[in-house]
């Protein structure tokens, strides 16, 4: 259910929706990411509707009650988005075969589709993606003493608008949640927008020392969750950054690795994958868990490829609780599913990695970079979760940037494409 607090603050997010201009829409989704408990919600004959749920209904109404819905030209992206919402979906309507299941995926598709529409509706420049990311940046300032003060006292403040807390490590240490639903959903969201930051610190002189302290922010908050994953993903995001200039060396780079891991599982007694498991960065880590989650998905194969599977327990000790997206997107939505949504990454990365080569402007290339490296940075992160919380609410947003991109580019061919055949003519 949802507290009067949080319902105050829902009243108040959907009224700005309404009223600011376009340039600001997306201000008011951010805010509610950032701020507002995941785990409030308005039930409704089993329907359950978040306030960022609310948003999306009241932001698609306000877009057709004022006209301001403009024809978008689908590319690729935006297709293999549509795809790989729509047949995960299918597939697991198929496995339940039941109303509830139904029910579910429709709000899920409304989540998916209704998020990454608007946001593509409402992100016509390279303007509309500086304002989002400096709100995001302004978010992460402000957030910054809560945390700061949940770090040494233990006292979460956010439990006045939900069921958040702080949890205890056995050390005694705090792992901080903010807002979140849980101490890695934080630090993934904050830590997979630190390459942005950065970028925008490096390209904008006039704002840098803003982005810059919203960068330090952000790595303070990874600090404070005291989660492994959220640290690693973080250094691997620093390691990427640095190798801007050797960016164009990216598909030798990945066959190294690969040959690396393939050697490794050569001559290792335990598999490749069982490397990630020997990390533990804080103390206390269930590195173990997610190894044997994905030894499991290997060894039960045939049991969730065609349609995914209702259920995990039956894999081993604690292996209900899916702690890897790839495997998320098997067990739900099977082989087909977790094939598109590879394809969804691998897209993704190529297209902004090519901007980041091929962009109009240095700031643009720079700019591209970061989020080719923050969309590497959520790859890794699905490594150690599953999504859940608002931090599906950036993965989303970073794809529609990536949908943005892709269709500047197109845009660009074509007129290139135009203009040669005018000459040949």
């Amino acid at each position: 259910m949802i507290n009067q607090s949080t319902i105050i603050i829902a009243i108040f997010l959907i009224i700005v929706t309404f009223v600011v201009p376009r340039k600001y829409f997306m201000l008011p989704f951010i805010v509610c990411a950032c701020f507002v408990p995941a785990d409030q919600r308005v039930i409704i004959f089993d329907l359950d509707f978040t306030p960022l749920r609310i948003l999306v209904a009241v932001g698609v109404f306000r877009l057709w009650i004022r006209g301001e819905i403009t024809h978008i030209r689908w590319n690729k992206f935006d297709k293999i988005i549509l795809l790989w919402a729509s047949v995960g979906a299918v597939i697991y309507v198929l496995q339940w075969q039941d109303m509830r299941s139904l029910i579910y995926k429709c709000g899920v598709l409304f989540d998916i589709l209704g998020l990454y529409w608007m946001f593509r509706q409402n992100m016509r420049s390279w303007a509309d993606i500086h304002f989002m990311f400096a709100a995001f940046a302004m978010c992460a300032l402000i957030m910054l003493p809560l945390v700061l003060l949940e770090w040494t006292t233990g006292k979460n403040l956010f439990s006045i608008l939900g069921e958040v807390g702080t949890e205890v490590r056995p050390s005694g240490r705090y792992r901080c949640q903010a807002s979140f639903p849980h101490s890695i959903i934080m630090g993934l969201f904050w830590a997979n927008l630190v390459p942005i930051f950065f970028v925008l610190g490096v390209t904008n002189r006039s704002s840098k020392f803003f982005y810059w302290l919203a960068c330090a922010a952000n790595v303070l908050m990874v600090i404070a969750t005291n989660s492994s994953t959220p640290i690693v993903t973080l250094m691997a995001i620093t390691l990427l950054l640095i190798l801007y200039r050797y960016r164009s060396y990216g598909r030798r780079i990945v066959y190294i690795l690969f040959g690396i891991a393939v050697i490794l599982h050569l001559v290792m007694k335990a598999p490749v994958w069982h490397l990630p498991s020997r990390m533990n960065v804080v103390g206390g880590s269930t590195g173990y868990h997610r190894y044997k989650l994905i030894d499991n998905a290997i060894e039960y194969f045939n049991e969730w490829a065609l349609l995914g599977t209702r259920s995990t327990v039956h894999w081993g000790w604690a292996q209900k609780d899916i702690t890897n997206q790839y495997i998320f997107e098997a067990v739900t939505g099977g082989l087909i599913t977790l094939l598109i949504f590879l394809v969804l990454m691998f897209q993704a990365v190529t297209i902004m990695s090519n901007c980041s080569m091929h962009g109009a402007t240095l700031n643009q290339r720079w700019l591209c970079w970061g989020i080719c490296v923050s969309i590497l940075g959520h790859c890794i992160s699905f490594l150690g979760v599953s999504y859940f919380g608002q931090i599906r609410m950036l993965l989303f947003l970073t794809f529609s940037v990536v949908g943005f991109v892709c269709g500047m580019c197109n845009t660009k061919h074509q007129s290139f494409q135009s203009k040669v055949s005018f000459v040949d003519a």
